[in-house]
């Protein structure tokens, strides 16, 4: 069974135009497509997390992300910047999917997006509660539940960090976040486009990561990770899970980021989740 959205500051309908004058909505709908609840997590999963820019649409990006799935097979999609067609299929027609939508048009939706082929047990979706200066959007964070093999709850938070806003307004944020996540025991992941480009917004993440009693996942092949101002923006923290293997993919630049992918494995015995954690 799963529980219906829960959406946070969502109020009204509220319009606005962006720079170009184009109008766009503070969204209301947000995607699911649940076909694969009898489907249960093995003791093992991977996942791929991906700034894909909007431009999941485009047949060069569906072709390219046929390969990428077939040389890394994944249990779970963390996708931001997903755009998601209101009238035709998506490009994920193989998945199960929620979103969790930031920006709505008349044709579009715009959000983070988790997918996979194993059963979710609650979805709740969650919008930053201040709008970016000059571009007058929120962000928005997904959070995800799916059953373990030993009978406890991996919680999957999919992240994207809010940008141009003051460091006061960051901290504003993650503080938010933070404070939903207070609820989650257990193993979880919290991964996603941080846009933490600056030393203070570093500073405010690696605060955010050990209030939550989070590891920082060691990326491979670092350099394919999307930088500014030399500093990675897409990250993965874990807790209770054993990370096998955490790499960057080079795809050539399908998005202006490329994709991450992780490999876990659960820990049943609680004993050796305090060992896995001084690895």
């Amino acid at each position: 069974m799963y529980k219906a959205p829960t959406n946070c500051c969502i109020n009204a309908h509220e319009r606005s135009t962006d720079p170009k004058g184009s109008l766009i909505f503070t969204p209301r709908i947000f995607p699911q497509r649940l076909a694969h609840q009898q489907h249960n997590l093995s003791d093992t999963f991977s996942l791929i997390v991906w700034n894909i820019h909007k431009e999941n649409l485009h047949p060069q990006f569906i072709e390219n992300f046929e390969t990428l799935i077939q040389e890394y097979p994944c249990d779970f999609l963390l996708f931001q910047e997903v755009k998601f067609p209101k009238k035709i299929a998506s490009v994920l027609d193989a998945f199960s999917y929620a979103m969790a939508s930031n920006i709505e048009t008349s044709q579009h939706i715009y959000g983070v997006l988790t997918a996979t082929k194993i059963a979710f047990t609650t979805i709740s979706s969650h919008l930053t509660h201040q709008r970016e200066v000059g571009l007058i959007t929120h962000k928005s964070m997904l959070i995800t539940h799916h059953k373990l093999p030993d009978g406890r709850t991996l919680h999957i938070v999919n992240i994207h960090g809010i940008n141009f806003v003051s460091i006061k307004g960051f901290i504003k944020e993650l503080e938010k976040i933070k404070a939903v996540l207070h609820s989650c025991s257990g193993p979880i992941i919290v991964a996603g486009d941080f846009n933490n480009w600056t030393k203070k917004r570093i500073m405010a993440l690696e605060t955010f990561q050990h209030a939550l009693g989070l590891e920082k996942a060691d990326i491979q092949e670092g350099h394919h990770v999307k930088h500014i101002f030399a500093k990675p923006l897409d990250h993965i923290f874990y807790r209770e899970l054993k990370l096998l293997q955490a790499e960057a993919i080079d795809t050539k630049k399908i998005s202006d980021h490329n994709p991450i992918y992780a490999t876990f494995s659960v820990i049943r015995d609680s004993g050796k989740v305090a060992e896995a954690a001084e690895v």
